[in-house]
């Protein structure tokens, strides 16, 4: 069999269990077995089952096996508002659909943001990231004309877009401005998302900055509430 790596194998045990091939309770096969399963090495089953596990599918027990565990798998933690480094980590199989690619007027608050004139275009992505054919998220984001010379189709599905963004146009963000609020799915949302109507959705609005505080885009992400978290740490001086 053609070899796979950790991240394929954490994705096809993955899916049995969700499939309920392997059902609460059930032990799965050896390190070994899965070796020579999957023809993989053994450093390579134990990374997937390290995922496995972080994701709580799995129960890991000394001298007795690997158990699937009975709980729901705990949802994406979006680890200190880096959510491309957070997918990668605990979400390694997820992908980007583009949906959107055109230059539009913003609307207004977003022409605000971005310190454009009035009636001046910029470029507006629409982009949706899925699991295994589960909607996860999807965000609009807006970037002035004067950052998308080096912007191409291919770039605007990776996950780590915003890194190699920022290598392609030599600019570099020194600081967010966010702001996160629970609102309820609307007509888009639930096109997007598959999710019921007025149901609980995670919204992030972030702008980002260069250290002159010269804006460079406008990200507006909503995440199914069920999937995600929000985890971050900060200093506790003048918190409490």
């Amino acid at each position: 069999m053609k070899m796979v790596t950790y991240q394929k194998l954490y994705n096809i045990l993955r899916e049995k269990i969700l499939k309920k091939e392997y059902v609460p309770g059930t032990r799965l096969p050896t390190e070994r077995e899965l070796c020579d399963e999957y023809g993989v090495s053994r450093i390579t089953v134990r990374h997937a089952l390290m995922l496995l596990q972080e994701q709580d599918f799995i129960e890991r027990m000394q001298g007795r096996g690997t158990y699937v565990r009975a709980v729901k798998p705990k949802k994406i933690a979006i680890k200190d508002f880096s959510y491309s480094k957070s997918m990668k980590q605990e979400m390694p199989g997820a992908i980007r659909k583009l949906l959107s690619n055109e230059v539009v007027i913003p609307p207004a608050d977003v022409m605000t943001a971005l310190n454009l004139l009035q009636n001046e275009e910029c470029l507006f992505l629409e982009r949706l990231d899925i699991l295994e054919g589960e909607f996860l998220s999807f965000d609009q984001v807006y970037i002035p004309l004067e950052f998308t010379q080096s912007i191409t189709e291919e770039l605007l599905t990776r996950i780590d877009f915003l890194s190699c963004w920022e290598k392609g146009e030599a600019i570099k963000g020194s600081f967010v401005r966010e702001t996160i609020e629970a609102v309820e799915a609307d007509a888009i949302i639930v096109q997007r998302l598959k999710v019921p109507l007025r149901s609980p959705i995670l919204m992030s609005t972030e702008i980002l900055f260069d250290r002159d505080e010269r804006p460079l885009a406008v990200f507006i992400s909503k995440y199914r509430f069920d999937k995600f978290k929000l985890v971050s740490s900060y200093p506790c001086e003048d918190q409490y």
